[in-house]
C-alpha cells in the first residue's frame, strides 16, 4: 500500500498542513495540483516496476486535509459546514479520480479512504456518510485500531459489522500494532508504557503480542459479508538505535531490542 500524507510532514488527525509548495494556492489550482501530484505519483511507481495494489489518499482524515481549505473538524465543530464538505470531497474527488486515470482498469491500484478511530461508530458514519453522499470514488474503508486510544476487539467488531451493512464495502483496518514489552531502550517515553493501557486478556509478552494479532485477523475477517479483508501493521521495525531518531514505537515493533524476529512477524507479514 502506498499512503499519500498530502504534507511536509506526518499527517494525522491533529495534523494535516497541506504542502509548503500549495501554500496561497487559490482553490481550484489547489485541487488541480492534488490531481496532477497523486497522478504522477502512481504513474512513477508503474514506470519503476513497484506499482502499489492499494493507494491510500490522505492520512487518518477523518478531520479532512489539506487544512484548512479541505478541512471538516470533527462532528458539529466551525468546519463541519456544507461549504466545508463541498471542498474536502471536492479535493478528495480529485485524488481518487487522478488514480483511476493513471492507469487501464485492469491495472489499478485500488483507492482507500482511512479514518482514526476503528471504534468509534458515530464518528465513522458521520464521515463516511459525508464521502458516500457526495459520490467520492474510492473501494475501501480504512480503519485503524490501537486499543490504548481506541478502545477493545468488540467495539472494532461492532463497527465494523455496522459500516459493512451500512456501505457493503470492503473494510481494512490498515494501522494496528501491539506491545510485547513494556519496557524501553532509550529516553524517548513510549506511547504503551502502563499495564492499564493493555487489551484485557492480552500481556505485553511476545505470546500477548501474537495473540492480539491473531484475534484482531479473526474480527477484522469474521465482519458480514466477507468484508473485512485485512489488516497492515503499523509500524513492525521501527528499531531503537543508539544514534536513531526518538523512537516512542520500539515495544509495538515486531523485533526486540536486540533485533531478534518475535513470533508474530510471521503471521503479520504477508
Amino acid at each position: 500500500m502506498l499512503d499519500i500524507h498530502y504534507s511536509d510532514t506526518w499527517a494525522d488527525p491533529g495534523h494535516q498542513t497541506k504542502p509548503a509548495a500549495w501554500e496561497g494556492l487559490d482553490f481550484p489550482t489547489l485541487v488541480d495540483s492534488v490531481y496532477t501530484y497523486t497522478n504522477a505519483v502512481v504513474r512513477r511507481f508503474r514506470d519503476e516496476g513497484v506499482l502499489p495494489a492499494y493507494v491510500q489518499i490522505g492520512n487518518e482524515i477523518d478531520g479532512g486535509f489539506l487544512w484548512d481549505e479541505g478541512r471538516v473538524g470533527w462532528p458539529g465543530s466551525e468546519w463541519d459546514t456544507p461549504a466545508q464538505w463541498s471542498q474536502f470531497t471536492q479535493l478528495l474527488s480529485a485524488a481518487a479520480a487522478a488514480v483511476r486515470d493513471s492507469l487501464p482498469p485492469d491495472g489499478r491500484p485500488r483507492i482507500v479512504v482511512h479514518v482514526a478511530d476503528g471504534c468509534d461508530n458515530a464518528r465513522s458514519r458521520w464521515f463516511y456518510d459525508d464521502v458516500f453522499a457526495t459520490g467520492v470514488d474510492f473501494d475501501v474503508i480504512g480503519l485503524s485500531f490501537y486499543p490504548w486510544w481506541h478502545g477493545t476487539l468488540d467495539d472494532l467488531r461492532g463497527n465494523l459489522g455496522d459500516l459493512s451493512e451500512r456501505y457493503g464495502k470492503e473494510i481494512q483496518v490498515v494501522e494496528t500494532a501491539y506491545p510485547w514489552t513494556l519496557d524501553g531502550n532509550d529516553a524517548t517515553g513510549n506511547f504503551v508504557t502502563e499495564p492499564g493501557q493493555l487489551h484485557p486478556g492480552y500481556p505485553a509478552t511476545p505470546e500477548g503480542q501474537l495473540d492480539f494479532l491473531r484475534d484482531a485477523l479473526a474480527a477484522i475477517e469474521g465482519t458480514p459479508g466477507g468484508l473485512g479483508t485485512g489488516f497492515i501493521y503499523w509500524e513492525p521495525d521501527f528499531l531503537s538505535l543508539p544514534d536513531g531518531p526518538p523512537n516512542p514505537y520500539e515495544n509495538l515493533i515486531l523485533f526486540d531490542l536486540d533485533g531478534n524476529a518475535l513470533p508474530a512477524l510471521g503471521f503479520a507479514a504477508p
